[in-house]
Order: C-alpha cells, then sequence, then structure tokens
C-alpha cells in the first residue's frame, strides 16, 4: 500500500526534523512557534491521508492527538518518546508475565502503584530499599 509507506516516510521524516530542532537547544519563544506551525502541519496531514480507506485507524489515532503531538517543545528536556517510561516498565512487565496474572483487579492495582514507584526511585537514582523503609514507616506510622 503506497500511502501507507508515504505516511511512514512522512511521520518519520517530521520526528527527525523535531530532533533536530531540539537539539539545537532552542529558547522558548522559537518552541512555541513551532509548535503552532507543525501543530497546522499535522492537521493537513490527517486532511490529506484521511481519504485513504486502509489508514482509517492511524489517520484516527493522528486526528485524537492533534494539538499535543509536538507538546515536547514545551517542556525543556522533555523526550519526544515514551522511551524512557518502556525501558523502567519493561522489567515490570517480564515478571507480571512470569508470575501469569494477577488473582485480582485489586492485586494488578496495588502492582501498579508499587511498580511505577520502584520504577521513580530507580530513574532518580535513589536507594530503592531506603525509599520503600521510608514510605512503609510513615505510611504504618512505625518509628
Amino acid at each position: 500500500m503506497p500511502e501507507r509507506e508515504e505516511l511512514s516516510k512522512v511521520i518519520h521524516c517530521k520526528f527527525k526534523k523535531m530532533r533536530k530542532f531540539l537539539d539545537k537547544e532552542p529558547p522558548m519563544e522559537d518552541r512555541k512557534q513551532m509548535k503552532k506551525q507543525w501543530d497546522i502541519e499535522m492537521a493537513q496531514l490527517v486532511e490529506r491521508f484521511t481519504k485513504y480507506e486502509g489508514l482509517h485507524k492511524p489517520m484516527t489515532y493522528i486526528k485524537n492527538g492533534l494539538g499535543c503531538w509536538y507538546t515536547c517543545l514545551l517542556y525543556s528536556g522533555m523526550e519526544p518518546t515514551n522511551n524512557l517510561g518502556e525501558q523502567a516498565m519493561r522489567e515490570h512487565v517480564i515478571m507480571r508475565k512470569i508470575i501469569g496474572t494477577f488473582r485480582s483487579e485489586k492485586g494488578a492495582e496495588h502492582y501498579q502503584y508499587i511498580a511505577s514507584l520502584l520504577a521513580t526511585w530507580q530513574l532518580l537514582e535513589k536507594d530503592v530499599y531506603k525509599e520503600m523503609e521510608n514510605l512503609l514507616r510513615k505510611e504504618l506510622c512505625v518509628g
């Protein structure tokens, strides 16, 4: 499907432009201006590719995110991908798969909170065991 390949090429090109732009560490005013321009371009991209039946699902996804795709431009240091989040979760996803599944919704929910805390502490290079001890002492009112 040539339009699928074309869409992929256009999106990859847009991402490379954004990376190149961010690598220059532009001032916030330039970032805001580029976000406006690129938001318009994304709306045009939706208009251009929506007519293709085989692209209905990706175009709906892109259309639903209009206005949000370049949010990383507004926050200095924010990565334009979710790679760090994915890497932080990888270990816990593997653990969940090894365990098989959780026996209840509450169990899965509790694990999700614990895993999020652990991943955050690791990312911040904090002592995970010390942080967990401090949290438990505080929450359980143990001296």
